[in-house]
């Protein structure tokens, strides 16, 4: 696949993430002032950041959780593949319990 192709695949899906988040955004709010008579919801653009952010933030942390599991899979190494994803799990939860014990001696 040319160089040129593959800029316009990101572009193109980035659009759509984009139109997604946009399309979301407005339906939220729509919501908000159909529920909530008088209260007037968050401003359309704190949605559309907090959409476009959790979205890269998915794209991100799954790029480097799964890339090597990915490639080892696609190696035939399929036990190794499952191994790296396990232990990847394992050390999130041991992290996040990490994080919480810190959190409840300093706050």
């Amino acid at each position: 696949m040319k160089l040129s192709k593959i800029i316009l695949a990101g572009l193109y899906q980035a659009l759509g993430l984009a139109a997604y988040c946009i399309l979301i955004t407005f339906i939220m709010n729509g919501v908000f002032g159909f529920f909530s008579r008088g209260f007037q919801g968050p401003d359309t653009y704190y949605f559309m950041v907090f959409l476009m952010l959790f979205i890269v933030s998915a794209l991100i942390t799954g790029s480097i959780a799964l890339v090597y599991p990915i490639v080892l899979a696609v190696n035939k190494n399929f036990k190794g593949a499952g191994f790296v994803i396990l232990s990847t799990v394992v050390w999130a939860i041991l992290f996040i319990i990490i994080a919480f014990i810190v959190y409840l001696f300093v706050f």
